[in-house]
């Protein structure tokens, strides 16, 4: 992606813009002052056309082109959109966190060389975030996602597509959301489905620094073929993919379940039987089947950074010297100097049953950041009282 700077002006706002894809690529003219947060932004994305289908690349083109302008203006959103006759209509947009539109217009739509380039214009209007825990950015860890019915894999033997959906899940977090990322991607499957999620989501969290561990099972990823009859002879046989996930987010600190949700999706499988598909490769996630897989991701992303953006954010205590504490926040995750936290710990209790429970423990005095660094900052009491009983592996807390 290349970007250009233009300036203009903008004041008003009425919502209207459609959901996006991650395909193709954009070129950005982008406009803004040091004075307004209103601005025009004009980008350009293109779009391959496969199988003939005009009207789907001219739509995810479109919706590149749009979805670039946003997360570069700093808008998260939300959509949905209808093409008409090459228009922008009846559009439904919700906004969750720094960005509102108030128009987008489609200046022009080019056919070359079995590509189509779209060119918009939307007038994006950057407010501030809705809480002080979204400032933050989040950190998500993750494994392979193991596939619970390893045998629906041999038609195309996907039996690595949990190790690329994985992977594709981190690019897409990474390209439309602000507040979480997938930081870590263990090279391993773990079969969630089948082991105490809780306890493995703790040794995950400690072992690569996250707030959050997202478990992930494939639970169907099967194939329904249909021989084609005496009257659709000329259809040839006609396969369709069905995929199923099960998403789940777990505290790091506690391996409490915060958030669980399934996905559900049937597309065209255009790949032979005996075909070994390469799910890392360019032509599986261009397929119809691969397009619809990154989409169902895309609202997966979409739906735990709702649910996750106003939560406090949490970091580790790493160290604790002369009174002062580093954390394993710094500046890559938004921290500032002179941000206040809230410190506290997590300990395990019994009841007379002998059930386990997590206990958070607050500590009285507030923290202030002093010094930021990239990945750490150092942190002290904000009434410069002494900071007794703190250990490493504490935790502080971003409300």
């Amino acid at each position: 992606m290349q970007c250009n700077l233009e300036q203009h002006n903008v004041e008003h706002i009425d919502m209207k813009t459609p959901w996006y894809t991650i395909f193709g690529f954009v070129l950005l003219s982008l406009s803004f002052s040091h004075t307004a947060k209103a601005a025009w932004f004009s980008a350009t994305g293109q779009a391959a056309i496969l199988n003939g289908d005009k009207v789907a690349a001219r739509e995810q083109a479109t919706e590149e082109a749009i979805k670039q302008a946003l997360l570069f203006a700093g808008a998260s959103v939300r959509s949905v959109q209808q093409m008409t006759n090459g228009l922008l209509m009846d559009d439904h947009l919700e906004i969750r966190s720094s960005g509102e539109v108030n128009t987008i217009e489609l200046i022009e739509e080019v056919y070359e060389d079995g590509y189509v380039t779209v060119s918009i214009r939307a007038d994006i209007f950057s407010q501030e975030s809705q809480c002080s825990a979204a400032d933050y950015t989040k950190r998500i860890a993750t494994t392979y996602f193991p596939l619970r019915y390893g045998a629906q894999a041999a038609d195309g033997q996907l039996h690595t597509f949990g190790e690329a959906a994985a992977m594709k899940l981190q690019e897409t977090f990474a390209a439309i959301t602000t507040s979480l990322t997938v930081s870590d991607v263990e090279p391993y499957i773990l079969n969630w489905h089948t082991t105490n999620q809780a306890m493995q989501a703790v040794r995950l969290a400690e072992k690569t620094d996250v707030q959050y561990v997202l478990a992930i099972t494939i639970d169907d990823i099967s194939v329904e073929r249909n021989q084609s009859n005496a009257f659709t002879f000329w259809k040839g046989e006609q396969a369709v993919r069905n995929l199923a996930y099960s998403i789940t987010l777990l505290n790091g600190a506690s391996g409490e379940t915060l958030m669980s949700k399934q996905y559900r999706l049937s597309e065209a499988w255009e790949f032979d039987r005996t075909k070994t598909v390469d799910v890392h490769s360019d032509q599986f996630w261009r397929s119809r089947f691969g397009r619809a897989v990154l989409e169902s991701m895309q609202q997966a992303a979409v739906d735990l950074e709702e649910f996750a953006m106003c939560e406090p954010t949490m970091g580790r205590i790493l160290a604790v010297a002369n009174n002062q504490l580093q954390i394993n926040l710094g500046e890559n995750q938004q921290v500032k100097a002179g941000d206040q936290l809230t410190l506290f710990s997590v300990k395990q209790i019994q009841d007379n049953f002998g059930q386990q429970y997590k206990q958070f423990v607050l500590h009285p005095t507030p923290l202030v950041v002093t010094q930021v660094f990239a990945e750490t900052a150092t942190v002290t009491s904000r009434d410069r009282s002494l900071l007794g009983n703190i250990q490493a592996n504490d935790f502080v807390a971003r409300q």
